[in-house]
């Protein structure tokens, strides 16, 4: 399982490719449908304060500011933190950490914590769990965008069974039960460690941390969405993302 160092290590040859992506929108599952899901489900953050677990270079961030949040993104690597901070709004801070342990982020701090598609690459889900609720407020909210764990199972060069002509069958779901890291790999050649865990333990680690399951949702690509990035149309055949929205008990 990779560890802090691996994970760091893999995402700092990543970097510079990652933040060209974001900067020219080319992530089609975040320009075309999670972003519009998260805004959604967040709802109302004028005001608010809100830490981002696993920021990367701060687009979310940044979104979130725009509209009227006081904002801290946290990140393991140093690179996607130098980034942030160069683009760097009035309410927003960037600071460099672990969301397995937020070292200096003090108790019942925060009104909502976030966490867009981060989760899936920490390996101690349990302990970031733990943390996101320690340092909300009585009442604060957790919204999670993950990779969905009947995904997260078939992850890998290709996940879809294929005819001949390269036509897609269906998507692959194998070895659930297996859990631990896979091997993702991205067009250009880099590979980087996520970690597949069943719907179960993902559910139960939020409970076990004492948090309350408010909604669960299976974000899917409506007409305009489908009109702004067609190649999402997949995502209508297969559930990718998953949005949890948790609360802390008052």
């Amino acid at each position: 399982m990779a560890g802090e160092a691996d994970l760091s290590g893999e995402w700092a040859a990543f970097a510079p490719e990652w933040i060209e992506r974001m900067a020219a929108g080319r992530d089609r599952a975040r320009e075309g449908l999670l972003d519009d899901w998260m805004l959604e489900v967040v709802g109302d953050v004028a005001g608010r304060s809100v830490i981002d677990l696993g920021c990367g270079e701060g687009r979310f961030c940044r979104m979130l500011a725009a509209r009227g949040a006081r904002t801290l993104g946290v990140d393991l690597q140093p690179a996607f933190v130098e980034h942030a901070r160069r683009l760097v709004g009035p309410s927003e801070t960037y600071e460099l950490g672990d969301l397995q342990s937020l070292t200096g982020v003090a108790d019942a701090s925060f009104d909502l914590a976030v966490s867009h598609i981060s989760l899936v690459d920490v390996p101690d889900e349990a302990a970031a769990v733990r943390e996101a609720f320690r340092v909300l407020v009585p009442g604060g909210r957790f919204v999670v965008c993950n990779l969905a764990p009947m995904a997260t199972a078939a992850l890998g060069d290709d996940p879809w069974v294929r005819r001949p002509d390269r036509s897609k069958v269906h998507y692959v779901l194998d070895d659930y039960a297996d859990e631990g890291p896979r091997d993702i790999p991205f067009p250009s050649g880099h590979r980087i460690t996520n970690h597949h865990r069943m719907l179960s333990t993902t559910i139960n680690g939020f409970l076990d941390a004492g948090f309350h399951l408010r909604r669960l949702h299976e974000p899917l690509p409506d007409e305009a969405q489908l009109a702004r990035v067609p190649d999402n149309e997949d995502l209508l055949r297969v559930p990718i993302f998953v949005i949890y929205d948790l609360r802390k008990p008052h």
